[in-house]
């Protein structure tokens, strides 16, 4: 491995002058045209050309990376490479294939175009212009495609013995995996850095001469990323995983300035980079380029936001102390970037979360786990006496068996239709409140209805009327319970998980705690029949002939109410679901967790700001926490309490009456300024989310601003009209840009005004999306607003972009590599605002979150 390292060392290119690279390529000075070329290349292309045909010609690697940041001429570069070295009359193998996002594959053919005066036959191989003969595709020049086309011929069935894939693709798969390419060029790589992906693994098949990777970002969030390229281009030892996982990755983990330098090794014989910061030869500027001004620009919420952010903030904080007290923060991250997202997406608008939270009680259980969300439903479809009844019966179910109660069997739960054990998988509760296995509903709700003759029982008329009600139930899709015949609808909306009403083992505790608080009570002997009239805490008994006795502590948890309250057929009947779950909502009453105030306000009356502003009522009951007897562990926050529901219908607006949040105002009033100071000035906006695109149109036509837009739902003719419009003169002055669909190889430089309406995760993202504007044919300068809200999440996010910044830097020999580390469980608190809240003793600050 040392003499490997050494000896690429020693075969370094990167000791290439201008006057060099100049010779090497034939030309007489820099400045003359490459035969072939309709451009004059830079100084910088003419080494990076220089250095890339040595790759071809003299070097055993036979491609390489050319990572030069974004704007200094990759494409062309590549271009002139193909040029200069074309396959030869005798080669059996000439077209040469570029993998590249569907947005540029118009974009690569414009430029082979125009930079050699048509010196290639160019097809691109995408949609209904694919051949589908591979003999025919392999006489074309050069073949440009996607990555998800191309993973289209590579589709391999299961059971393919291991190794034996390239076999399988040459006789049964699509054309562009049987042809054998003079060249592969990979465009935008970063796409194969992850290893495990389809792309990645599929590009890795193609045979070809040579292979090349273009990428502006070739490490963006873990020294791993640069085995995909590695792979691909066949760079021996290191295109073994297991070579390069023992010597780099793993090393990462130990010892990271190490890992970085040893990548440096790794990438030094293979890789090409040059940044803008660069100097040529003389001291000037490698690239002379207007200047750039990225501003951090804060913001601070409204009221309004502020309330809702905040109470998303804590449950989200709830989550993440739950994790911790349980050592399961490393289990659940893929449950803690989901908050992530949440509270980023607050930032931008709260109708981004709200939308999604549309049928939960309370907004905030987005934030909360599978279990919370679906009591939210419940109490949302049910009503909170519903819930709250339930729940006591699964807490005395759960107390029965932690207080060694007699004959522990007679409290598990079992099917009402067949009897059988529910386990947390499979028990449902229906709106009767009685339990069913899952299996068992699908056949209630799927077979005919069973009525068992219930009809005959009375008079002749109320015979017919029962009769005609069951009929008009049946029609409706309900069917009677097993147990209480009451008429269920069993859609799924209407029934509910059963696990997601078991007492945690704090409420365990909780009522434990209550009972030695307590005089301790007679013993009463209470018979099966005696104890079916005791609601509140009967034990669920299997269907036996004998009474069975049974020592029960009378223990008040709560009055429930009983199955006699539930609505007979005719109610149901008279009234549809919808309305059903209106009326129990009416019942609610604020004695719970699970009722907050908020429903009891006033109409919204708006601040001079236009936000609305709604009136809380105090509730007179004490929370749960001030009454006796309730304690909340130390180090966790109090439950917080639901936005009220005129709040939350304001910011859940969306369409043309949707309310602006705090970064639309300030896009539209920095788009207001810049229209009068500087009206030739055009304009993108990005964000990473089309649903927050969509709100800025709506408000944009509020304002009369005219705007393009450019995402990857649009299809490729439809963007390429798109950027052919924003470049025009005269056309609209400001697009609104997906930064993951137009952050990557678009030119973009007709624009020099920027504004990010969201933070990336890690700050190379959103360098490659603003390197779109300066770049190449700027010549103005530019201009990056990056909207940040103060005292939220995206504060806290940018301390990360450091973190992983110089994890890039440790690899590519920019800086020193002492950043390079993952998130501590420190560090996951202080992204969601709490460090000071959670102060666990058991917290090692070195346990490590890899998100």
């Amino acid at each position: 491995m040392a003499d490997f390292v050494s000896q690429a060392l020693d075969n370094s290119a990167h000791g290439l002058t201008t006057t060099k690279a100049a010779e090497k390529l034939g030309l007489s000075h820099v400045q003359e045209l490459v035969s072939g070329m309709e451009v004059k290349l830079l100084e910088h292309q003419l080494v990076g050309v220089a250095w890339m045909i040595d790759q071809e010609r003299d070097s055993p690697h036979k491609g390489g990376i050319l990572a030069d940041d974004m704007g200094l001429g990759k494409t062309v570069q590549m271009i002139a490479t193909m040029v200069i070295n074309q396959p030869l009359p005798e080669d059996k193998h000439r077209a040469t294939l570029i993998v590249v996002p569907a947005a540029l594959l118009q974009q690569w053919k414009e430029e082979l175009e125009t930079k050699t005066n048509c010196a290639f036959d160019i097809h691109i191989q995408h949609g209904k212009d694919k051949i589908k003969d591979p003999r025919q595709l392999a006489e074309w020049d050069v073949v440009i495609t996607t990555y998800q086309t191309l993973t289209g011929d590579f589709n391999i069935p299961a059971g393919i013995e291991e190794g034996g894939e390239v076999d399988w693709v040459k006789q049964h798969g699509g054309p562009m995996s049987q042809v054998k390419w003079y060249r592969v060029v990979c465009d935008e790589a970063q796409f194969i850095r992850n290893r495990s992906t389809r792309s990645s693994m599929i590009v890795a098949m193609l045979r070809a001469n040579y292979r090349w990777c273009l990428t502006g970002t070739p490490v963006t969030n873990t020294l791993a990323d640069i085995y995909g390229y590695l792979r691909f281009g066949r760079f021996r030892p290191w295109n073994d995983w297991q070579d390069f996982n023992e010597y780099v990755a793993k090393m990462q983990l130990e010892d990271a300035p190490l890992a970085g330098m040893r990548a440096q090794q790794i990438l030094r014989p293979l890789l090409l980079r040059r940044t803008k910061e660069g100097k040529k030869e003389d001291g000037s500027p490698l690239l002379d380029l207007p200047p750039k001004q990225v501003d951090l620009e804060y913001l601070q919420f409204s009221d309004d936001e502020r309330a809702l952010y905040d109470q998303f903030e804590k449950q989200a904080q709830v989550q993440i102390n739950r994790f911790i007290r349980n050592n399961t923060l490393l289990k659940n991250s893929h449950h803690v970037l989901v908050l992530i997202l949440r509270l980023r997406q607050l930032c931008a608008h709260p109708h981004l979360i709200l939308e999604s939270a549309q049928g939960f009680d309370d907004p905030t259980m987005i934030m909360g786990s599978e279990m919370e969300k679906e009591v939210s439903r419940a109490t949302a479809t049910m009503g909170a006496p519903w819930v709250r009844n339930i729940k006591d019966r699964y807490l005395q179910r759960a107390c029965a068996l932690d207080f060694d109660w007699d004959d522990d069997e007679s409290d598990a739960a079992m099917c009402c239709k067949c009897g059988d054990l529910l386990v947390e998988s499979t028990g449902r509760i229906m709106g009767c409140g009685d339990e069913i296995c899952v299996d068992c509903v699908d056949d209630l709700r799927t077979g005919n209805i069973e009525h068992n003759g219930e009809f005959g029982g009375h008079d002749e008329k109320t015979n017919a009327r029962l009769e005609k009600q069951f009929e008009t139930a049946a029609a409706k899709g309900l069917r009677p319970c097993p147990k209480c015949k009451k008429m269920q609808d069993l859609r799924p909306n209407n029934i509910f998980r059963a696990a997601a009403f078991a007492p945690s083992q704090e409420d365990i505790n909780r009522a434990r705690r209550n009972r030695r608080s307590r005089p301790v009570k007679r013993r009463k002997v209470v018979s099966e029949s005696e104890s079916e009239s005791e609601e509140d805490v009967k034990p669920q008994r299997k269907s036996s002939g004998k009474p069975v006795k049974k020592e029960i502590d009378i223990i008040n948890l709560s009055d429930s109410d009983s199955d006699d309250s539930m609505p007979d057929i005719s109610t149901l009947l008279k009234s549809s679901p919808k309305s059903q779950g209106k009326d129990k909502k009416k019942a609610k009453v604020e004695d719970t967790d699970e009722n907050m105030s908020g429903s009891d306000v006033d109409a919204p009356k708006r601040n001079g700001k236009g936000k609305a502003k709604a009136k809380r009522k105090p509730s007179s009951t004490p929370r749960p926490s001030q009454q006796a007897g309730s304690r909340k562990p130390s180090g966790t926050p109090a439950p917080p309490k639901p936005p009220s529901d005129e709040m939350v219908a304001i910011w859940r607006r969306g369409g043309s009456n949707v309310e602006p949040s705090t970064k639309m105002l300030a896009l539209v009033e920095y788009l207001k300024t810049w229209a009068a100071d500087r009206p030739d000035d055009k304009v993108i906006v990005f964000s990473q989310w089309t649903s927050m695109l969509d709100l800025c149109e709506q408000l944009f036509a509020r304002y009369g601003i005219r705007n393009l837009r450019y995402d990857g739902q649009m299809g490729r003719e439809a963007r390429e009209y798109t950027l052919s419009q924003f470049k025009r003169r005269g056309g609209p002055k400001v697009i609104l840009v997906s930064i993951r669909c137009g952050g990557v190889g678009l030119n973009l430089v007709a624009a020099n005004r920027v504004i990010n309406l969201d933070l990336s995760w890690n700050y190379a993202a959103e360098s490659q999306a603003y390197d779109r504007v300066h770049r190449l044919g700027q010549d103005k300068e530019v201009v990056v607003k990056r909207l940040v809200v103060h005292g939220t999440i995206e504060e806290r996010m940018l301390t990360l972009q450091d973190t992983k910044l110089g994890l890039a830097e440790a690899a590519l020999g920019e800086g020193s590599g002492t950043r390079l580390q993952k998130l501590s469980v420190k560090q996951i608190k202080d992204l969601f605002g709490m460090s000071s809240i959670n102060k666990n003793p058991q917290d090692p600050n070195q346990t490590q979150l890899d998100l």
